[in-house]
């Protein structure tokens, strides 16, 4: 028989629902918090300009943006929308939350719809608060972003911002637009615009066609070229632009970085040292473009020691993929160039690059790799990497000049000075040989280690070649030249004979010996190879094109090879049949 329940009459068990007990009837629902925040919110929106009208814009600007919409039901919405809000947009958007509607009709709309809208924005001339509001400057975003194709809208928007550069280029939210804007419109049709960052001269003498010069892409330069008399007036006001930018934190836009590399390339190096102090520390986020690198690398030429340790402590942790990255390097080398730390140099920078990343000691299943890898190797094989040890290996300016362009040997330039109580004083004291051979002492135990170990990797690949070729030079060992002549010796689908990049290197290498003055034969690669290959050189090295090259370098520097040669001529001929 179930159990019953016995108690009292009429109670019931505890912890169970009882269908018969009523809830008390809460208040009215019109008399809760949250009811009467969003009644006083409509009631604050219905006094706004347009309010009716925004209402039904949002809500058609909820269908809008449905990524399910056809072209069809696009066309028709935006038709719906662009009646509801012509004449309006300019108010329309000042709101934030209206603002986000003008944004979709910005981005669906079609060039004609679009051409209206910015019409009515740029014709209303408040396209200077537009831009400095927290909300409503997306709207200007959404404008330059899908009308920079338009010639008619990319003229209204010129025109709406002429005037007002050197405001916005300062300002936290107009520096935003400012970016946007150089970046996607040509500089043919921003360089009005850009001249007003360099005073209101510049821009009244371009207006009456007078910087002739500067009318496609002014720079510094030159409209101080055009305009010599106007030199101290141009960096007083990039000075006033640079101080105020740098008090809002603007060192990540590249347009700051810009006008920042133009100050301290043309700035006297006084006045750049007295700018120093105020960068050095955001060193890390100028170095994302060429201009910010350069910036970098100018304050390391010419600020002082404590400038230069700090600098260091902003890059900490971030040397290896600087030096990887296709503009940041330029600075790391600078930086290297110029201490006479060298002892810091070592500990700060160049230690990060003689441990092997993780991410590098796992293989494609993510687990650790027993194959023992250089941690140098990537940055030799890497365009901008290898330049450090270029930089550190080379012992002549000529030899330098193979390896950098004109505009690195600019920023790599010798013996920078500085006024000091009016005479010149150079920014760095220590002798650039003893400073060279301080920190090639640091990592020429592991760059050896590197050639010796990867001589395949390196013959093949441009840059590393000639990382090889230069430690052969500087370091040569027996070692090392049988590791080039195993590499040439190894079974591999295409031999380096043949390959493009790696028979040009060992013809580079064979060269290099027979040129030089001090040829040690137990070293020679030239004699190693010579060696290895006796009595196959026609077989395996001049089979083909390329290897034919190579044979040709190695006749250059040795006699007994040519009169081998020369004793198998019919076999030559044979070969060129």
């Amino acid at each position: 028989m179930p159990a019953t329940f016995e108690g009292k009459k009429g109670s019931k068990p505890k912890g169970k629902f009882d269908p018969t007990k009523k809830r008390k009837k809460e208040d009215d629902d019109t008399t809760s918090a949250s009811n009467k925040k969003r009644a006083l919110k409509h009631a604050r929106q219905s006094h706004r300009p347009h309010s009716e009208t925004v209402i039904a814009a949002k809500v058609l600007w909820n269908k809008l943006r449905s990524k399910s919409n056809t072209p069809q039901d696009v066309e028709t919405m935006m038709k719906e929308l662009m009646e509801l809000l012509k004449g309006k947009f300019n108010r329309v958007a000042l709101q934030h939350d209206a603002s986000r509607v003008v944004q979709s009709a910005i981005q669906f709309g079609n060039k004609e719809q679009r051409s209206l809208i910015v019409t009515e924005i740029c014709d209303a001339g408040n396209i200077i608060e537009l831009s400095t509001s927290q909300y409503s400057h997306f709207v200007v975003l959404k404008m330059i972003k899908y009308c920079f194709k338009d010639e008619k809208c990319v003229k209204l928007l010129v025109k709406g911002f002429k005037g007002l550069i050197p405001k916005l280029a300062v300002h936290a939210v107009g520096a935003r637009v400012i970016e946007i804007l150089f970046a996607n419109f040509p500089a043919k049709v921003t360089a009005p615009l850009k001249l007003e960052i360099y005073g209101p001269r510049f821009k009244l003498f371009n207006d009456s066609g007078s910087l002739s010069n500067t009318s496609n892409q002014p720079t510094l330069n030159t409209v101080i070229k055009d305009q010599p008399s106007g030199k101290k007036a141009a960096l007083e006001s990039i000075l006033s632009i640079v101080n105020k930018g740098i008090g809002k934190g603007l060192f990540g836009f590249a347009y700051f970085q810009e006008i920042l590399c133009e100050y301290v390339t043309v700035a006297p190096p006084s006045d750049v040292r007295a700018l120093c102090s105020s960068l050095v520390d955001h060193s890390i986020h100028l170095l994302s473009t060429r201009a910010g690198s350069r910036v970098v690398a100018e304050c390391a030429t010419y600020g002082t020691p404590k400038d230069r340790k700090r600098i260091m402590k902003s890059l900490k942790g971030y040397t290896r993929s600087s030096l990887s990255h296709s503009d940041a390097y330029i600075a790391i080398l600078r930086l290297i160039d110029v201490t006479d730390d060298t002892v810091t140099i070592q500990k700060s920078v160049l230690a990060e690059l003689l441990v092997v990343p993780k991410e590098d000691t796992k293989n494609d299943k993510g687990e650790c790799s027993s194959d023992e890898k250089s941690p140098l190797l990537d940055l030799a094989l890497s365009d901008t990497g290898s330049k450090l040890f270029l930089m550190l290996l080379a012992k002549t300016e000529e030899t330098k000049k193979k390896y950098f362009d004109p505009a690195e040997l600019e920023i790599l330039r010798n013996n920078p000075t500085i006024t000091e109580n009016g005479e010149e004083v150079p920014t760095s004291k220590k002798n650039p040989k003893t400073r060279r051979t301080e920190l090639l002492q640091y990592i020429k135990k592991l760059l050896v280690e590197m050639c010796e170990s990867h001589p395949n990797e390196l013959l093949r690949s441009r840059s590393g070649s000639n990382v090889l070729r230069e430690v052969h030079e500087t370091y040569p060992s027996k070692k090392l030249s049988q590791a080039i002549v195993s590499a040439c010796d190894s079974d591999s689908d295409e031999p380096i004979f043949e390959h493009p990049i790696g028979h040009r290197s060992l013809k580079r290498i064979l060269l290099d010996e027979s040129k030089s003055s001090n040829n040690n034969e137990e070293t020679s690669f030239s004699n190693a190879i010579c060696a290895k290959f006796k009595g196959r050189f026609l077989k395996e090295v001049a089979s083909s094109n390329r290897g034919a090259f190579v044979l040709a370098a190695m006749v250059e520097g040795d006699d007994t090879l040519k009169k081998e040669l020369s004793s198998a001529k019919s076999e030559i001929k044979n070969i060129m049949k």
